[in-house]
Parts: C-alpha cells; sequence; structure tokens
C-alpha cells in the first residue's frame, strides 16, 4: 500500500553567523586608568588630592558644577578623583582656564592664561598630621618672564607655616622648582634649566622631619636639598592652582593632571604614575 501524505517538518530560522559572533563578544568595562593607578596612593589614611584634567566627567563649565566642560570652554570645576573631597572651584567667570585638547596626544588639559587664571579648593585642605608629601604634575610651560605658581598650599608659603609648593618657571632663568616648610622654607631648583616653550612630568617630595627636598623634571638630574626645614608638619589650607593666593604670580601654561599624597611614593607607584602622565603630555622618559 503507498501512502501519499506529506511528511510534516518543523523548520527552525537559520541561526546568522554575524548575531552569534556579535552575542558571543564580552562588554568590556571602561577602565578609568588615572584613578586606578592613584588608587593606592589614597589606601590609607594619607590626605592630598588628584586633579584629572583629561577626564571630562570630572569637569564643569561653572563653579556650581551643573554644566558639562567642553573644549574651547573655561571650566570653573573640577572633581577631586582621590577620594578625599578637595575639589577645585573658580566662581569668577574671568579667571578660569580653558579646556583644550592636545592634537597629538588627544589628551585634555587646562590652559591658564598668565595674567589671571586659578582654581582654588573649596574648602581648606587638612595636611596638619602630615609631615611628608609627594607630588607629580604633567604640565607644558609656556613662558619664562616671570615666576609661574603651578600649585601652592595656603595663600602664600611667605606668610604661612605648614606649606609646600611648585614653580614653573622658578624665575626667568627657566628652571623649575619645588619648595616645602615647616617653619623655615626650603627650595628644590631642579638642576637643568628648561627653558619654556616645554613639556614634561614634574616631580617633587619632601619630608619636613627627615629633613629632605627632592625636585625632577622629566629625565633630568634630581635636585636634593637636606637644609633644615624647621619644625612641624603641613598645615590645613586652601589649595590654589595656577597663581599665588589668586592674586599675583600668574603661571602661563597647561596642566594635564596634578597629583599629591602625604607619604612618599614607592619606585612601582612612580613609575606607573610617569608612564601614565607622559603618555597623555607627549614625552619619552
Amino acid at each position: 500500500m503507498k501512502y501519499y501524505g506529506f511528511k510534516s517538518v518543523a523548520k527552525f530560522p537559520r541561526s546568522n553567523p554575524k548575531t552569534l559572533a556579535f552575542a558571543s563578544q564580552k562588554v568590556v568595562p571602561v577602565v578609568d586608568k588615572f584613578k586606578q593607578k592613584t588608587a593606592s596612593l589614597f589606601a590609607g589614611s594619607e590626605q592630598g588630592f588628584a586633579y584629572d584634567f583629561n577626564d571630562l566627567s570630572a569637569m564643569y563649565q561653572d563653579a556650581a558644577g551643573t554644566v558639562p566642560a567642553a573644549v574651547g570652554q573655561p571650566v570653573g570645576r573640577v572633581l577631586d578623583k582621590s577620594g578625599r573631597g578637595n575639589h577645585l572651584s573658580q566662581s569668577v567667570s574671568a579667571s578660569r582656564p580653558t579646556l583644550q585638547r592636545n592634537a597629538t596626544t588627544n589628551a585634555y588639559y587646562l590652559e591658564f592664561d598668565g595674567v589671571d587664571d586659578f582654581l582654588v579648593t573649596d574648602n581648606t585642605v587638612d595636611f596638619s598630621s602630615k609631615n611628608e608629601v609627594t607630588l607629580f604634575s604633567g604640565l607644558r610651560k609656556l613662558s619664562d618672564a616671570a615666576l609661574g605658581m603651578l600649585v601652592e598650599l595656603s595663600p602664600t608659603t611667605i606668610g604661612n607655616n605648614g606649606t609646600f609648593y611648585m614653580t614653573a618657571p622658578n624665575g626667568t632663568a627657566g628652571n623649575l622648582a619645588f619648595g616645602s616648610k615647616g617653619t623655615s622654607l626650603v627650595s628644590a631648583q631642579t638642576e637643568n634649566v628648561f627653558s619654556a616653550p616645554i613639556s614634561g612630568v614634574f616631580y617633587g617630595y619632601a619630608n619636613i622631619a627627615t629633613p629632605i627636598c627632592n625636585s625632577q623634571f622629566n629625565s633630568g638630574v634630581t635636585r636634593t636639598i637636606t637644609n633644615s626645614q624647621g619644625t612641624g608638619n603641613y598645615g590645613n589650607h586652601l589649595l590654589y592652582v595656577g597663581r599665588r593666593g589668586g592674586s599675583s604670580l600668574p603661571f602661563s601654561g597647561h596642566i594635564y593632571s596634578l597629583i599629591v599624597t602625604s607619604r612618599a611614593m614607592t619606585t612601582d607607584e612612580q613609575t606607573s604614575i610617569k608612564a601614565l602622565i607622559s603618555k597623555n603630555v607627549g614625552v619619552t622618559l
């Protein structure tokens, strides 16, 4: 007996190789390399700050932090990524630095006009239980016409104890300097002259009690000063970036990052931070 019926065959949609390939791909989260590499610097009770001017999400055009940062526009607020809450701001619109982008490295930076641009912390930064600091900054110095204050704890080191600062330049000769003061000021001016315009990684380390004060720019010779810095710890002061006390010694140039922690960094930490900063600035160490 012959059967002339039709066999029912269930049909399934063909798999799309492209769809399967896409589905098998893992979504890789964006890693904040700056925060990742600076996390160990604040893993304990360290005081300090970590300003990443290459992170648009950490900056705003206004001091209140409501208008997102944009290239070519002023920056009125910068968030501290150390976790210590030492945020920067500028309430005067005409004195705000401008966000720009490096056409070669694609890194963002803040441009200070060398006239009246500066930022200051919302509140004082309490280093009163600390007598040791390590500083790193990625920068481009545009002028050697006069001393430029890159960063300073307190309105002025001259009239306050327990302070530190970085200058770029430290005068018309073109050197940079890192200064530290308990009750007596010591300044470690770089051994080498670095004439503007020049980009690089600026390092400073100081311990009031030891005493010691070091400075180095890029791969230049490390300057070490062991004169007495007096007594005591660093103080509880406002932090100024780009100008002394918001009223004098304006810095003319670009700042890519600024990191300070209240202890000595390990060799591995220093190497990691230098590599991160130098890549954004566009220099080889």
